[in-house]
Parts: structure tokens; sequence; C-alpha cells
């Protein structure tokens, strides 16, 4: 993400409810860090954590983990404040687990945390709100997910403040397992700029290398039809957005098929596009004009997704059953460079 090294100076706030990446996220952050990191649990054990970082293919050698309880805070700090300058970073996390509901954290982490951060980055996590805290965090982000209309997980991150920076859009992320974070930045729809048109003839319509069109009618066996073709050349692929798609119309060999029953499969086959393990000719994405109709809105977060994996195809045919008139009126129809009612 555009923001991580402003973080790597100061004392960072990280907070979100529990579950929603706080952590593997600083995992990832720590490894900017020059030197080893102190790695401050208050709650999981030094075995769950070794599993994070396994599943984050992050070096076990980069951490020195210290579990404190609740009970042994003045051991953390008098810890901290003793060896901290030795490391390339500090983390405590969260702080939730050495402050009590009823305790304001502000005097604590000044007197003590803040303190540290003025000779080595100090990132401090915490479950929840984050109360009166980003008055004295050089900088905050804010990590948090929602759960949409199809039972899909999405997450997100965004720099709230910053000493050094403006703040950030709202990235999403997910964590894919073996291989790390995967982050999409919010970016307007791909433009045709310089690029020359050509008609294909699939289609019967001029179209750019890397421009998602949109593939509509309220006849199913039509819209396969049309997209049929692309799917037939042996470096398409079909992505399946949601249950509600025209998926079981199309012929496509299982190895070339995606069926994101999560979005952390979206995002983990979107990990794959964009890093150039897989490279789509053809993208055919079916399902998505469904998600927008159960809640208006909800594409957005797909289609941002989309974008950056048709960069790298050729073409990307959003796919689906629509009436002709009311198509126009949806989100999904109005993000694509070009559509096609058939």
């Amino acid at each position: 993400m555009d923001f991580a090294p402003y973080l790597l100076k100061g004392m960072t706030l990280v907070y979100g409810p529990p579950g929603s990446g706080k952590t593997s996220f600083v995992v990832r952050l720590a490894l900017l860090a020059r030197k080893k990191v102190l790695w401050i649990s208050t709650s999981d054990s030094e075995e769950f954590f070794r599993a994070v970082l396994r599943r984050l293919n992050a070096p076990e050698e980069k951490f020195e983990f210290y579990h404190f309880p609740r009970a042994l805070r003045e051991n953390i700090t008098k810890y901290a404040m003793e060896k901290g300058e030795d490391y390339g970073m500090v983390v405590v996390d969260p702080l939730n687990g050495i402050i009590s509901r009823e305790e304001d954290p502000t005097s604590f982490v000044h007197t003590t945390l803040y303190q540290l951060s003025m000779d080595v980055p100090v990132v401090v996590t915490l479950e929840g709100g984050p109360g009166r805290l980003p008055y004295i965090a050089d900088h905050v982000v804010k990590v948090w997910y929602k759960v949409n209309s199809v039972g899909h997980v999405i997450r997100y991150i965004q720099l709230t403040k910053s000493r050094s920076a403006p703040p950030s859009p709202r990235y999403l992320f997910d964590i894919i397992e073996g291989r790390g974070l995967a982050y999409v930045k919010p970016v307007e729809k791909v433009l045709a700029q310089n690029e020359e048109y050509k008609v294909d003839e699939r289609l019967g319509v001029p179209v750019f290398k890397g421009a998602m069109i949109g593939v509509f009618s309220d006849d199913e066996s039509k819209v396969s039809e049309k997209v049929q073709p692309f799917l037939d050349d042996e470096k398409s692929y079909l992505l399946v957005i949601s249950p509600f798609s025209i998926s079981r119309r199309l012929r496509v060999p299982p190895e070339r098929a995606v069926v994101a029953a999560s979005f952390n499969d979206l995002m983990r086959f979107y990990s794959r596009v964009v890093t150039g393990e897989v490279e789509p000719r053809y993208l055919v994405v079916t399902g998505l004009l469904p998600v927008e109709k159960l809640s208006p809105g909800e594409a957005a977060d797909y289609i941002l997704v989309l974008g950056p994996m048709s960069v790298k195809a050729e073409l990307t045919l959003v796919a689906d059953v629509a009436n002709p008139e009311e198509v126009r009126k949806n989100y999904v129809y109005q993000a694509m460079n070009q559509n096609i009612v058939v």
C-alpha cells in the first residue's frame, strides 16, 4: 500500500473490530522494518503467532515474540522501554490485553509507548473504537469488514490520519493463505487513452485492449452464445461471482473456471493475475449483475477488483441476464467501458 512507508516512523495506531485483519496487516508492515521486530502479544500464544506468520508467508526469524498478560503490564513497559531501541520496530497486539475496559489508555500510552516511538517505530493494535488515542498517535489506520448480501466477507483498510501524509483512499484487502496480503487501491475505470480501437467481429463493436464490456440480454441463451467463443480460447477464464449466473450454460474446462464462493476466492484469483502467475487473454465474468440488484452499490467492490485484472487481459466480458430497459440504470452497466444488449 502507498501509505505503508510513512508508518515506519513514530507511533501508529491500528484499530478495528476483532477478526478484521489488524494483526495480519501489522505483520506484513513489520517486514519493512530494517532490523528485528519485538512483538509483544497480550492475548495470543507463540504457537498461534507462528501459525499466523506461516499463513502470511512471513519469516519467523524476523520476529522476537513475547507474551505478557495484563497482570504483567509493568513488565511490558519496563522491557519495551529498556530493550526497544535494539529493534527495528516494537509492536503491542492488542492494547486491550493490558488496559481494562474502564481505563482510559491515553495516559499510559503517552507516558510509555509514545515516548519510545521517538527512538524506534511503535505499532499498537486496538480492538474496537479508537477513543482518544488518535490525538496521541502519529498515524492512525482503520481496519474493518462487512458481510454483503451474498454472504461474502469484504475487508477494508484506510489511513485516516498521519503527520506525514494525507488520509488515504479506502483499500480493499484480504489474507491470502501462504502468500500474504492482497490489496486493491480504488481507481477510475479503465479508459482508452491512446489505445487503438479495433472492431471485434465476435462482438460486432470496436473495443480496446483492457476494456470491460457488458453483455446483457433477457434471453440467457443469447448471452451465452455471445461470450462462449471467448471461452473457447485456451487462455480464457470464467469467473463466477454469485450463484445467480449463466455459468451452467457456458462450457469451460474446470481448471479455467473460478467460482467465488467467498470474496477471498476472488482475491486469491486477483493475486494470481496481477502477479503474472495467471495470464488470461479473455476473462468472462458472470453473476455480478444480480449482486447489484440484491443490494444497490455492492457491485462496486467487485468491479474495483476486476479493474486491475482487466488491464492484464485483452478483454473482460461481464455477462448476465437482464431486462434491456432496466439494465441501463444498473451500476454495473454504467461502470463498463462499453455495453452490448443482445
